[in-house]
């Protein structure tokens, strides 16, 4: 059971930092151009939502102010209303996750085979039991150091990589697109939170009656591990974006500090 607490809690804090990523992309530049970056999650992502909104009885409305929106997902009404705002963001994220396990199964070798390599961290199963305070900080910290590793390995990975493989420039463009786009933008907060509850309830009932769901999950940790640590370098150089651009601003007396 443990395993499935673990792989909900990373999966959460990396919800949480796609949320992050794509709020201070969106910050920098406009939504729209961000959508266009993020093109292939952002097909994945907002067509999921449209198919959620469908079958709960909504509809789907064109665009409107030249914004440059091709269409909208429109909840239905009434009782239906609720329910279309939980399936829409809980089906975008099942479907982001799909299409990432479907890159990794099919364009994977040339990136995840040497990024996870012998000697390189996972993040924690944390497979120790209940200790001390001293040792629960030290488990802290050593995660806090892991993560710095895991991008350093991320970036050796990438510049070492055969670029000249198509595999290779085709995997990581998708993996980013699709591990920035598994936050469903611009959906109501409090759904989508619920909503992924309800997966997080989905794994651990998924585990309860498929004794084999956990070897599963093991198995799952090397894309999970990928995936975390791009959106962790993701992050960094876009907070690093945020402050040259917030510091040229403030030089060009267009803002302050």
């Amino acid at each position: 059971m443990a395993i499935y607490v673990w792989f909900i809690l990373w999966m959460l804090l990396m919800l949480a930092m796609a949320a992050g990523v794509y709020a201070l992309l969106a910050r920098l530049i406009s939504p729209t151009v961000v959508q266009w970056m993020l093109l292939p999650g952002t097909i994945v992502s907002e067509v999921a939502c449209m198919v959620g909104t469908l079958i709960t009885g909504g509809g789907i409305r064109r665009g409107a102010g030249g914004g440059g929106e091709g269409g909208e997902a429109a909840p239905a009404g009434g009782k239906l209303k609720a329910l279309g705002a939980v399936v829409s963001p809980m089906l975008s994220i099942a479907a982001v996750v799909a299409v990432l396990l479907t890159a990794w199964t099919l364009l994977d070798k040339p990136v995840i085979k040497d990024f996870v390599g012998i000697g390189i961290p996972k993040i924690a199963l944390a497979q120790s039991g209940p200790g001390s305070v001293d040792a629960a900080w030290d488990t802290l910290w050593d995660q806090a150091h892991n993560q710095v590793t895991l991008v350093h390995r991320l970036t050796k990975t990438l510049a070492s990589a055969d670029w000249r493989d198509w595999r290779v420039p085709l995997f990581v463009v998708l993996t980013l697109c699709l591990a920035i786009r598994i936050w469903p933008a611009r959906r109501p907060i409090r759904p989508t939170l619920i909503a992924v509850g309800f997966l997080a309830g989905a794994i651990a009932a998924t585990g309860a009656i498929w004794p084999r769901f956990a070897s599963l999950m093991e198995d799952l940790w090397p894309v999970l591990t990928y995936v975390w640590t791009t959106l962790l370098l993701a992050l960094i150089l876009t907070l690093l974006a945020t402050g040259v651009v917030a510091m040229v601003r403030a030089l060009s007396g267009k803002t302050t500090a």
